[in-house]
């Protein structure tokens, strides 16, 4: 933000002005900020805008909206950064012409050009609201997905779904689909990843603190609804095992290849991953690229799972031999 830049103290009176949700405070840190030379009225009104949606400040909205902002020329990024968004805030915007699946900044590199509704995929009633406001499950201006090509704009901007699986419960996943939105190339790939990053529940464990102890249960929280969702796409939505996330050929920076490799890939994280290798090995995953992937980064402990894993086989199956 120009202001943040140009006069933190200034800022600083807006943003509490925001927080506060007091329109007598937004206008005398409105007045202090016109006085600061090289920035318009116009860009004021922008800034002090967009700090009205992150501070969800309905009041300080209406009242910035009534002096002459123009919420749409507000950014997708800037309407969901940050805390997330509510409802009122949401109606306010959409009363006034927000167009709710804006991709701004298309042309920059550094850009993050996802429609709105991808960045509260973690909420089923900001869903909800988006679709039932005309958010659409397609990205604005992507072209259609192909078998043979992932584009920029592809890597760039996931689909909804590849968002959803990798964030959301399964039934957020199962209402975008719902509305046709497209699987993508790495719903199940994504949604595996996530799952590496949380620790089942391992019981309660002595001298583990009051702090320790609440994060250790979010984990928990967390990777039952990661896993369930793994499961949903295998077992449900049919998603392939060793479906490649990427055409034969490509070798794109941060592909790793079939779902399984994902979990190959989460060496250094302190977590136990055997329940979902096994669950995808149960299912027919070819481990062999991935470990591949854990010789050459010394994940160890993969390695022990999928060695585990055909000791439990009756056939020791040979497709998984460990070379």
């Amino acid at each position: 933000m120009v202001l943040y830049s140009r006069d933190r103290p200034t800022w600083t009176l807006a943003a509490t002005a925001c927080e506060k949700d007091d329109t007598t405070l937004v206008d005398q840190a409105f007045s202090k900020a016109s006085q600061l030379d090289g920035i318009s009225e116009v860009e004021l009104l922008h800034e002090f805008c967009a700090l009205a949606v992150e501070k969800n400040a309905t009041n300080a909205l209406t009242h910035l909206i009534k002096q002459g902002a123009n919420v749409k020329a507000l950014k997708s990024r800037e309407v969901a950064w940050r805390s997330p968004r509510t409802k009122p805030i949401l109606e306010i915007l959409f009363a006034h012409g927000w167009d709710i699946n804006a991709r701004n900044d298309l042309g920059h590199s550094f850009s993050d050009p996802e429609p709105f509704m991808w960045s509260v995929v973690k909420d089923i009633d900001l869903v909800t609201w988006c679709l039932e406001h005309g958010a659409s499950v397609f990205p604005r201006d992507q072209e259609p997905l192909r078998d043979d090509i992932i584009t920029m704009s592809h890597r760039k901007c996931q689909q909804v779904l590849e968002k959803a699986a990798q964030s959301a419960t399964v039934a957020t996943f199962e209402l975008l689909r719902s509305k046709g939105a497209p699987l993508g190339w790495r719903p199940l790939h994504f949604a595996i990843e996530t799952t590496t990053h949380y620790q089942a529940d391992r019981g309660e464990e002595a001298n583990r603190g009051e702090e320790e102890d609440k994060k250790a249960k979010e984990s928990a929280r967390n990777y039952e609804e990661r896993m369930a969702m793994v499961r949903h796409l295998v077992d449900v939505v049919g998603i392939d095992v060793n479906a490649p996330d990427q055409p034969p050929g490509r070798e794109l920076g941060g592909f790793w290849g079939t779902p399984i490799c994902y979990i190959a890939k989460s060496y250094g994280l302190d977590t136990d991953t055997r329940e979902l290798a096994w669950f995808l090995l149960d299912r027919g995953a070819d481990p062999t690229p991935a470990l591949d992937i854990a010789k050459s980064t010394e994940h160890v402990k993969f390695i022990a799972d999928v060695e585990a894993w055909r000791a439990k086989q009756p056939d020791r199956r040979k497709c998984c031999a460990l070379q």
